[in-house]
């Protein structure tokens, strides 16, 4: 058997044991890295699972498979475990982390590009009694795999998301990173998933037409993420679903819009009407202002390292019109006075 086919095999063992997010389960994703996919060598296949939640009942889950969690684990967020047969290594990565980009990006510059892989078969040789080259080796692939990402596929992923959309009969926006990306006119960093912002009142008939092409959606609630039933309103403080299919994922954003005005989730006396925030791209790709998505990345309530929102804050701020400007600082004074950004504002 090869090494696709183990994969193949291992992987549907994973899913039916652990579940699909999509249909309630934990596993949103499971691929094939390391070498036994880059470079069809090797003893031990390296398997990456994206899953939500990870917590003590996946040792448990797991252990019954096989697998037994590795002295390694650096995080919560990320954990490593290593089949009793040394058949398969697993690394679990919660999902959301910037740390499964990473590891998919990394494999698919390495396929894509044949001097890189030459240069990795050179380099593993090396690594046995030498983490530390190891690990400057990656970080020196991850750096020229994002920018072979940008430059091969700019704006592709919103194009496409656009095209997907294109039919539904309700506003919506691009919103998060790609939402500066589309202002600026140019895509400045990787980005992990699409984010989309559409009215809570507009919900039921985004979920009939998601539905009906194919994709399933769950809804994130106190640590635990829930199917979406039929004709089931999303109220707050529930604000965000999930869609899946094949794979793919969207975050769709539920806004609390009424009357032509939007209204900050966070913050409920900071409005501003839609008129003036709703934006499109040369594209014709709808996304929410600047302003709005920098508003939404001064606040990290996830723990979570967001040095990407500080780079994303320094990038689009030169290109901030006065009045933008103006607005933002507002809204900060309004939701977070000590806010380090607002000296900046002036």
């Amino acid at each position: 058997m090869n090494y696709v086919d183990k994969f193949v095999r291992e992987r549907s063992r994973l899913l039916a044991a652990l579940g699909e997010m999509a249909d309630g389960g934990r596993v949103e994703n499971c691929q094939h890295i390391g070498a036994t996919r880059v470079l069809e060598i090797g003893d031990c296949i390296d398997l990456a699972i994206a899953a939500y939640p990870i917590d003590d009942s996946l040792d448990a889950k797991l252990g019954e498979l096989g697998y037994a969690p590795s002295d390694e684990n650096p995080n919560a967020s990320l954990k490593k475990y290593r089949h009793v047969s040394s058949a398969f290594q697993l690394f679990v990565i919660e999902s959301g982390d910037e740390r499964w980009l990473e590891r998919i990006l990394t494999r698919d510059y390495l396929l894509h590009n044949a001097a890189a892989r030459e240069r990795y078969a050179s380099e593993r040789a090396q690594w046995a009694n030498d983490d530390a080259r190891k690990q400057e080796f990656f970080r020196e692939v991850w750096n020229k795999a994002q920018a072979w990402w940008i430059a091969s596929s700019g704006f592709t992923p919103v194009e496409n998301l656009a095209q997907e959309l294109f039919e539904l009969r309700a506003a919506w926006h691009i919103v998060g990173g790609w939402a500066l990306d589309l202002f600026l006119g140019r895509v400045q960093r990787v980005h992990h998933d699409l984010d989309v912002e559409i009215a809570y009142a507009d919900q039921l008939s985004l979920r009939e037409y998601m539905t009906a092409r194919g994709w399933k959606f769950v809804t994130p609630f106190e640590k635990r993420l829930e199917v979406w039933q039929p004709a089931t309103r999303l109220e707050p403080p529930r604000h965000q679903a999930h869609a899946h299919r094949d794979g793919a994922f969207i975050d769709f954003l539920l806004s609390d819009i009424e009357g032509g005005v939007w209204r900050y989730r966070r913050e409920p006396s900071i409005v501003q009407v839609m008129e003036r925030i709703s934006m499109k791209a040369e594209q014709g790709i709808p996304y929410l202002a600047p302003e709005i998505i920098l508003l939404f990345k001064s606040r990290n309530t996830s723990g979570k390292d967001r040095s990407k929102d500080e780079s994303d804050f320094r990038e689009t701020l030169p290109h901030l019109e006065p009045a933008r400007r103006a607005w933002l600082r507002w809204a900060l004074l309004a939701a977070d006075p000590t806010h380090t950004w607002i000296e900046y504002l002036r």
